[in-house]
């Protein structure tokens, strides 16, 4: 069988739709002749935690590899599963977040998975490496791969990454660095997934490289 390295910051036990669509990739991966290794975050605090999914992964008998990190997830592991704040604090954390973290608050996470997986790749040959995003830092920190090892890439849009609807530039400078960013990430890719029309025709029309055959859909299940 042909090995993939799945990259996905949400992941069981953590809960809610992101979460979801990963799982069921990994699931059904070997179907189709794949072979996964799943590298993912290890205890986090968060809004939602399902142990359904997490039993639902475990059943699946894919090897998944847990790593820590200092992003805020991480450290409020201590806590498990968050209360949501109100929606006037969240939008407040939310801005203050991307203020200061470009591309995202999960930086720190992503570019410790990012040694993991050259550590990984020291020992074992995949045939591909797969990322989930958002944390869309994964995208960022891990276009760099292919200068060192010529993996084939596959990105995974769930949302957009610039102009999102969650989206706060407080200078167009901000906007400018992470859509030289994205820029970057899809250049290095060898393949893009998007889970809508909409997400494909913003990427294609911000980023002329692309072609209407270098995008595929594949909605949510």
């Amino acid at each position: 069988m042909l090995k993939v390295l799945v990259i996905a910051y949400y992941f069981p036990p953590m809960g809610l739709s992101g979460v979801q669509r990963t799982l069921k990739f990994v699931k059904y991966l070997k179907k189709y002749n794949w072979e996964p290794t799943v590298l993912t975050t290890s205890e986090v605090g968060y809004f939602a935690h399902d142990q359904s999914l997490k039993q639902e992964l475990d059943e699946t008998g894919v090897r998944v590899i847990r790593i820590g990190g200092r992003e805020p997830n991480s450290l409020l592991a201590g806590f498990g599963t968050l209360k949501c704040p109100r929606e006037f604090i969240r939008k407040i954390l939310n801005r203050l977040s991307q203020i200061f973290f470009i591309p995202d608050n999960k930086i720190a996470w992503a570019r410790s998975a990012y040694e993991k997986c050259l550590h990984l790749l020291e020992s074992e040959q995949f045939d591909a490496i797969f990322i989930s995003g958002p944390p869309f830092s994964l995208f960022d920190v891990f276009g760099n791969i292919k200068k060192k090892y010529n993996i084939p890439l596959i990105l995974d849009y769930r949302d957009l990454w610039v102009d999102n609807q969650f989206s706060f530039y407080i200078t167009p400078f901000h906007k400018i660095l992470h859509k030289k960013k994205e820029y970057k990430a899809l250049k290095a890719a060898d393949k893009i997934i998007v889970t809508n029309r909409r997400i494909k025709e913003k990427i294609i029309n911000d980023y002329k490289f692309l072609s209407f055959d270098d995008v595929f859909i594949i909605p949510h299940g």
